[in-house]
């Protein structure tokens, strides 16, 4: 009896695990910008590391915090990649999610806004990090795609 319950344990195991993992690029992704400048994103950089060396993944990705002032207003222009890569701008849609951490807010429209100063939890020093991720779903038609960004304080 032991050993049954033991394989239908080892069993379920694998079963779960092979299919709780897709290794499979997303069909959609996002892209965005502030004032004009390109954020460079998870997915850019994921895009690039497959053929790139080590230093050149390390300095995109260093490269890739763009610089926002303390108190300063922004919009964030967001568009959509279709799989054939056709780009829909979706900025102020209503699909769209704002995750924004540290000492930024964004509102539903895409107008972000970065703290004056550093608050108890989140420093807003000159140098600190600006994570923000974006997330587009559109149910009834099955889109959902998502793109990670990081800023800076300049």
């Amino acid at each position: 009896m032991q050993s049954r319950l033991l394989t239908a344990m080892l069993l379920g195991t694998l079963a779960f695990s092979a299919n709780a993992q897709d290794d499979g690029r997303p069909t959609w992704s996002l892209r965005a910008s502030i004032a004009g400048q390109d954020l460079i994103g998870e997915w850019e950089l994921s895009q690039l590391s497959s053929g790139a060396s080590k230093e050149e993944v390390l300095s995109s990705a260093l490269v890739s915090q763009v610089g926002v002032a303390q108190g300063a207003a922004l919009q964030i222009q967001v568009k959509l990649v279709n799989p054939s890569g056709v780009v829909t701008d979706v900025t102020g849609s209503p699909k769209l999610m704002y995750r924004p951490k540290a000492c930024l807010t964004v509102a539903a429209n895409g107008t972000a806004t970065v703290a004056q100063a550093s608050d108890s939890l989140w420093p807003c020093d000159k140098g600190a990090p600006i994570p923000l991720t974006i997330i587009y779903a559109d149910q009834s038609a099955g889109v959902a795609a998502v793109n990670m960004y990081l800023m800076k304080v300049d």
